[in-house]
């Protein structure tokens, strides 16, 4: 028969490729329509509109900007034109705050005592920096908020479609009274201008030098979603006079072209005008502006006042000049050789925002309108701190994760027979299992994306990794082990639904008639079938499976058949999901947790907040499945005690890191409530599988809850000698010279008075060989009297013997070990009920 060819997927696919490659790069007016210009028309218009703008700020002067004076001048840029109808009356407010800032800080600026410097500036202020804003109000009289605008995009621009023109839409939009702002300022400003002026006083820093500078905004507020506005805003930067001075770009506002004429005074103007002047002349045709129908946005005029530092020179053991030692220790941060540098000290500053479309002033929280316990502007460290802090606590994470793979080998060497790794928990380790593997995601994606941290994080990655892999390899050998167990519960529940389905109606098949000579009658033939028995499926016990099988199996085949008989219909055993299946549902769930995680960053802070908590508080009851695993296997000893004790301790030190302590590397507020209850609820599981060990398994629940387990450690008592109750072997022996001895080492307490009227017996241990002394409740005597068998004191003495259900009794440390391997008696071979 002839084969059809395979079909030609690949063959369709490069056509599609080879399509969407056509319609990307064809540049047909035709298939456009009117109004669409292409890329290229887009991006050369662009070019021009910025040129343009280039050439208006080289064209005016200082004072060309007046807005707020009687006959007030404009610029011929967008946003900078009286037609536009922005906000510029609010202008000198935000210079006078501005200016004030600035005074407040060169306030600092003097010699500090014992030994201390204050007042020099970080000239490269590469970092990031956090606190809390407040909106100013000052200009306004009384409490009125900014007159409200209505803009009209198609006159500000008209050659641009925007994507939509309500001013209820527009981002960037803060209308809370306060919130959280970071700063981010980046490495690239490199370039600098040498202006070659000569110093002047001693009260006004020379502005011979400066840079361009660019940084990212994050504004958060009531009306936020995720962690804020992010805005991306560039400018300039005079290092030693610690300013700076930056705006948003866009089609509707050209802040970086009038950004000069927002300067303090017209030495600042000089400055920056020749700086922009070189570096967007350099750099035209990459336009500040953005992309094709932008969303129109609230802009942002920000001044930047970096705060003094204060220096303890004694640290430096006089090895550093005191004219340099800033210059010193920058220079240390970014090259380092192993100089003695100081400690570095923190970087602060503090900012004032203006919104010249929206009309808003913001401010940062601090001296000296709020007190330093209310806010201190922004404060932070600087980048290269910030980069070390992360590769260290990577580090830490790694020796973390490698102490939780000790815990996790000792705990597999452990649990190493069948016997063993049934009263393990499977989902216990799956949600170890599942963080471990979100972690290692996370790891891996930050080594490849960030080079900074790329050794730091590829350790921990790795880390991560190999505690995956043993995670899954322990999780399979659990799931493998339990399958008779699945099997079994599967049967009954499908026997279950067999007996709640009513039966079938069956006919009796006819006999057939044998003619004699007395008659005609009914018998049924000699090899008339019978009711087929089908044979007892005989379930084995978890260890050893593979042995009992084998000899099942061999007893089988010596049995030779001495009759035919009918073949009977057997039911197939029931067949449960392999651990491949139960592999491909844990990735698809870890996958759904992913991206549902990466989505709630975008979501309000109360939302976020609570899924964060809801996440983390599922996560740590990884002991709640192991517990109920416990009540129903009747299980006092699933898992080691420093397996848990540790597990419980380093999966709880991420979470002490990000919810106790404030300067974290991800700047995220602490919590210390929601971490006491998460700590508090780890605490409780522990504390429960300390009672189930201690009290049994099924401690403190009705008995109706659960199937009666078998009791290794009963009460015995001398008057069920003649029912059976006792152990087999248990004999009186007051003589022994075991209890001899006890007697004389012991006081008059219970027990020994217990042992001098006979109430111990005694019997060997077939295990150790050794002999074993089992208390016995004498007759008529009430175990729930205080030092009772039914006491503590009972219970601690029970806990020295195990009996079987075949009544055998051994030592308790000899019968644990010895089901480590076998869940079978050791002297009749009776299988035995799992511990």
């Amino acid at each position: 028969m002839p084969q059809q060819p395979p079909p030609q997927e690949y063959a369709r696919v490069v056509l599609i490729i080879v399509l969407l490659f056509f319609l990307y790069t064809s540049d047909d007016q035709s298939a456009r329509g009117p109004g669409f210009p292409t890329a290229r028309d887009y991006a050369a218009e662009r070019i021009t509109r910025s040129r343009t703008s280039l050439d208006v700020l080289n064209s005016t002067q200082w004072g060309n900007f007046t807005p707020k004076a009687e006959e007030g001048s404009y610029l011929n840029l967008t946003g900078f034109r009286q037609e536009d109808g922005y906000a510029w009356e609010r202008l000198g407010a935000w210079r006078e705050r501005s200016e004030g800032f600035t005074q407040e800080a060169r306030g600092r600026w003097r010699a500090g005592k014992e030994g201390g410097l204050e007042g020099e500036v970080f000239e490269n202020v590469t970092g990031i920096v956090t606190g809390r804003w407040v909106r100013y109000k000052g200009d306004l009289e009384g409490e009125q908020e900014q007159k409200h605008r209505s803009l009209n995009l198609t006159e500000i621009t008209p050659v641009v479609d925007w994507a939509y023109r309500s001013e209820e839409s527009w981002t960037r939009n803060i209308t809370g009274e306060e919130g959280k702002l970071m700063l981010r300022v980046d490495g690239k400003n490199v370039l600098g201008v040498d202006m070659g002026k000569e110093k002047a006083k001693e009260d006004q820093q020379p502005l011979d030098l400066v840079r361009e500078v660019a940084a990212t905004i994050t504004i958060q507020d009531e009306s936020s979603s995720g962690d804020g506005w992010d805005m991306r805003v560039h400018g300039v930067h005079w290092p030693r006079q610690g300013i700076m001075l930056m705006t948003t770009t866009s089609e509707k506002f050209a802040g970086i072209f009038g950004l000069p004429h927002l300067t303090p005074n017209i030495d600042y103007y000089a400055s920056s005008q020749k700086l922009l002047n070189t570096s967007l002349g350099g750099r035209s045709k990459d336009s500040l502006g953005d992309a094709t129908m932008p969303v129109p946005h609230c802009e942002f005029l920000v001044y930047v006042q970096v705060h003094p530092l204060k220096v303890d020179l004694a640290a430096s053991h006089g090895y550093l000049k005191q004219d340099h030692i800033v210059q010193e220790i920058e220079k240390e941060l970014r090259f380092p050789n192993g100089a003695p540098i100081p400690p570095v000290p923190r970087m602060q500053m503090s900012t004032v925002m203006f919104s010249p479309d929206c009309g808003f002033i913001l401010e940062s929280k601090g001296p000296p309108n709020f007190s330093p316990t209310d806010g201190e502007h922004l404060v932070g460290v600087k980048q290269e701190l910030w980069l070390s802090s992360i590769q260290s606590w990577l580090g830490i994470l790694a020796v973390v994760l490698f102490a939780q793979i000790l815990l996790l080998k000792a705990q597999s060497k452990e649990a190493s027979t069948p016997s063993t790794v049934g009263r393990v928990s499977q989902y216990t380790i799956a949600m170890m299992l599942m963080a471990d593997a979100l972690l290692f995601a996370s790891l891996s994606l930050l080594s490849s994306t960030a080079p900074n941290l790329f050794p730091s994080a590829l350790l921990a990655a790795f880390a991560s990794f190999v505690s995956v892999a043993l995670g899954v390899r322990f999780s399979g050998a659990i799931y493998n082990t339990q399958e008779p167990e699945r099997r079994e519960r599967l049967r009954a529940q499908q026997a279950a639904e067999a007996a709640n389905t009513p039966a079938r109606p069956t006919t009796t098949p006819l006999r057939p008639t044998i003619i004699t000579a007395a008659g005609a009658d009914t018998a049924a033939p000699v090899t008339a079938p019978t009711a087929a028995i089908s044979p007892p499926i005989i379930v084995p016990s978890d260890q050893d499976v593979d042995a009992e099988i084998a000899e099942n199996a061999t007893a089988a085949a010596t049995t030779l058949p001495t009759t035919n008989r009918t073949p009977a219909t057997q039911t197939p055993p029931p067949t449960t999901a392999s651990f491949g299946a139960v592999y491909v549902r844990f990735v698809l769930l870890l996958l759904f947790i992913f991206f549902i995680s990466v989505t709630a960053m975008s979501w309000s802070i109360p939302f976020r907040t609570a899924y964060t908590n809801l996440l983390s508080i599922i996560y740590l009851s990884f002991w709640v499945p192991q517990i109920r695993r416990n009540v129903i296997r009747n299980c006092r000893k699933a898992l080691l005690w420093k397996y848990i004790i540790g597990q419980s301790v380093f999966r709880l030190l991420p979470f002490a890191y990000f919810y106790l302590k404030k300067d974290n590397i991800l700047f995220a507020e602490t919590d210390w409530k929601a971490f006491c209850v998460l700590a508090g609820w780890v605490w409780v599981q522990i504390w429960v599988l300390v009672a189930q060990e201690v009290l049994g398994p099924r401690w403190g629940l009705p008995k109706g809850w659960t199937e009666e387990g078998w009791d290794y450690h009963p009460i015995l008592r001398e008057d069920n000698i003649e029912a059976g109750g006792l152990p087999i072997g248990l004999v009186q022996i007051p003589a022994s010279p075991t209890l001899e001895r006890a007697r004389t080492s012991e006081s008059e307490d219970l027990g020994s008075r217990k042992k001098k009227d006979g109430t111990f017996r005694s019997v060997d241990c077939a295990i150790c060989m050794q002999v074993l002394e089992v208390p016995i409740v004498a007759a008529g005597e009430d175990v729930t009297s205080a030092g009772a068998a039914g006491g503590v004191t009972g219970m601690l003495a029970r806990r020295q013997y195990m009996v079987t259900p075949c009544r055998h009794v051994f030592h308790s440390a000899c019968l644990e070990g010895w089901m480590r391997f076998r869940l079978q008696c050791p002297i009749c071979r009776e299988n035995l009920p799992p511990l």
